[in-house]
């Protein structure tokens, strides 16, 4: 998420979180945490994207957000629709 809001490359944000005091706060690293090798990035996008497992995480994330009550207005609503569209693909995905 770090590395899309701050539209970084894989390497752009490894460099960020060895560099950057923000990023290593962010990430709640310690000041001299070394960071990591870019190629992690897109192991963990690859690993994310077998199964279902993004579909579940953005769900417990909305869950989580929509609790805290941290939506309003129209985020609220389109959080609503993303929900109800990872419902229906796990219906079908178990029918």
């Amino acid at each position: 998420m770090l590395q899309y809001a701050l539209n970084l490359s894989d390497r752009q944000a490894a460099e960020a979180v060895r560099c950057r005091i923000d990023c290593k706060y962010a990430l709640g690293l310690e000041l001299e945490d070394p960071g990591f090798h870019h190629s992690v990035l897109s192991d963990f996008r690859d690993r994310l994207a077998e199964g279902d497992r993004a579909d579940r995480l953005l769900g417990l994330a909305l869950t989580r957000i929509r609790r805290a009550g941290l939506l309003k207005g129209r985020a609220a609503r389109t959080s609503r629709a993303i929900s109800i569209n990872y419902e229906y693909k796990n219906a079908m995905l178990r029918a």
